[in-house]
């Protein structure tokens, strides 16, 4: 009885395997009397082309919404990310030039003595010019990099007003 079984099921397998070949081959051969049809061409074409148009629409419109309802963009988002490695690669620098600063601090004066306030005063020169030069010599200065620049500017300058 498991013989019979195990014929029936093989022979029902090799049935599968020969229909399903069968079809694959006739599908490929209407598969490619379609493509050589220009007419079918030319429809697939404009179908693409449709397409392409209403993707294109719907960007536009997506957009449009976003603008509406407050929601960042993909170009809004790709511009906060440029902004963020400006400000991190500005950052950096100032990290670097501090820590030059705090080494020549550290090294011990040959002859000079100076007063305190000619000290506080020097410092806070070097202060302003440090952060002036990163900010003017970094890439893609921009109005938000100067706006930056003149805040901390004046908060300096009111500290020290504050201190004397």
């Amino acid at each position: 009885m498991a013989k019979k079984k195990g014929k029936k099921e093989q022979h029902q397998l090799e049935v599968i395997k020969s229909v399903t070949l069968k079809s694959e081959e006739s599908l490929n051969k209407l598969i490619h009397k379609l493509l050589e049809d220009p007419e079918i061409m030319n429809l697939i074409k404009l179908g693409s082309n449709r397409h392409a148009h209403l993707i294109k629409k719907v960007r536009e419109y997506s957009e449009m919404l976003a603008l509406q309802l407050n929601i960042p963009t993909k170009n809004d988002v790709a511009n906060v990310a440029q902004l963020v490695r400006q400000i991190e690669e500005k950052l950096d620098a100032i990290e670097e030039k501090l820590i030059d600063l705090t080494q020549e601090a550290k090294k011990p004066e040959s002859t000079k003595k100076e007063t305190g306030t000619r000290k506080k005063r020097d410092k806070s020169e070097v202060k302003e010019k440090l952060i002036k030069d990163v900010f003017s010599t970094s890439p893609n200065n921009s109005l938000v990099t100067s706006q930056l620049l003149e805040r901390l500017l004046e908060r300096r300058k009111s500290s020290e007003k504050e201190t004397k």
